[in-house]
């Protein structure tokens, strides 16, 4: 179902049964944790309209009633305007959706198509679907693999269903209740969930002793600059965005043992320290002076990005010779090895959302260009 079908705007082609249904036998869905909101304007449409003129999708239920799928906004005017005592009918047409496999799908995929969502209830939905799409894969209802029926089910890349994934598992409650209130966006509550609990607490300690509610990517990276606060290195608890977009099961951990020196490279083989980074090396997929203002912005982050990850090599290479010179000891190559590595997976992870924005956004464009011809 597309956007303007979901919206009432072309007729609807549907194969599930049509019934008109009391407004008393419509139970609204435990699993719904979209936000109902103020019904005002949408219940001064229905009295305008004569009634509702979309049909719900509901989910039949043993003891005679109907579990709502889509519709807990239609249902609820409906109800607060018959106890207000308006002349509006109070049987609705409905859609019965039998199957409850496909009902679980349909709920989520029916708001993420038709409705504006707030950054956390993104959250919520990506969460949901991820917890859905592993068990039902699990119990051989899905034979798509998890990224596919993930990319199907919310319309977004695997790369921002990730990334909304990593922000449900490791931002702490007191932050996610800024989301919540609208405090806190999808971006700067990523870049804050990189971060070990602490510092997370830090952050928002800083931010409640200056009465800043509201809290923006840049400052999240001007707390981490001027506290020398850096990505969450080795921590269990965190998780990020390849833990939910994989589908292979993770390997089995290998037994510890004591890591030997590594063998002295010679001088020839010593990386460069830096590169001077190419137009195809930055994936630019046209002409810079053809790029619109958003995608500029997007292309400067990418090279920064880009070049941060790229340095990280030279610096894994100077830990190298203080370890081969004996400068350092096992231990301090190990953490700081780990430290840099871990450092390159988040930039390369954040480089691979990059990466997708440029590319949604390069055919967003072309689409529009050929709409307009």
């Amino acid at each position: 179902m597309n956007l303007a079908e979901s919206l009432g705007f072309v007729p609807q082609r549907t194969t599930r049964a049509v019934r008109a249904i009391n407004v008393e036998k419509l139970i609204p869905n435990p699993d719904n944790f979209y936000h109902i909101g103020d019904l005002s304007d949408l219940k001064a449409s229905i009295l305008e309209d004569g009634g509702v003129r979309q049909n719900l999708i509901v989910e039949p239920r043993k003891d005679g009633t109907y579990l709502i799928i889509s519709g807990h906004r239609r249902c609820q005017a409906v109800k607060e305007l018959l106890a207000d005592g308006a002349d509006v009918e109070a049987d609705l047409p409905c859609e019965i959706e039998p199957d409850h496999a496909k009902a679980e799908r349909l709920l989520i995929r029916a708001n993420s198509s038709a409705r504006i969502l707030t950054p956390w209830e993104e959250v919520l939905q990506a969460q949901r679907a991820d917890e859905l799409i592993t068990r039902q894969r699990s119990e051989g209802l899905i034979n798509e693999t998890k990224r596919q029926a993930m990319q199907k089910l919310l319309h977004k890349s695997s790369g921002s269903i990730g990334r909304l994934c990593a922000i449900y598992n490791n931002l702490i409650v007191d932050l996610q209740q800024r989301m919540k209130d609208g405090k806190l966006g999808v971006s700067a509550a990523y870049e804050i969930c990189q971060l070990r609990p602490e510092d997370q607490e830090g952050l928002l300690a800083t931010h409640n002793t200056f009465g800043i509610e509201e809290i923006t990517l840049a400052d999240v990276r001007h707390y981490k600059d001027m506290n020398g606060v850096g990505v969450c290195r080795d921590d269990p608890r965190q998780t990020t965005i390849m833990d939910f977009i994989g589908d292979d099961p993770k390997e089995a951990a290998q037994p510890e043992t004591e890591p030997e020196a590594p063998a002295a490279v010679p001088p020839e083989e010593t990386p460069p320290v830096e590169a001077e980074a190419t137009e195809k090396d930055l994936g630019t997929r046209e002409c810079k002076s053809t790029l619109t203002e958003e995608q500029r912005v997007l292309l400067k982050e990418y090279q920064s990005v880009a070049r941060s990850a790229f340095e990280r090599i030279s610096h894994l290479w100077g830990i190298h010779q203080k370890y081969t010179d004996g400068r350092i000891n096992t231990k301090k190559y190990i953490d700081d090895s780990q430290y840099e590595c871990n450092r390159m997976y988040q930039e390369l992870d954040h480089l691979r959302i990059i990466d997708e924005q440029m590319s949604e956004k390069a055919e967003r464009k072309e689409c529009d260009e050929m709409g307009s011809d």
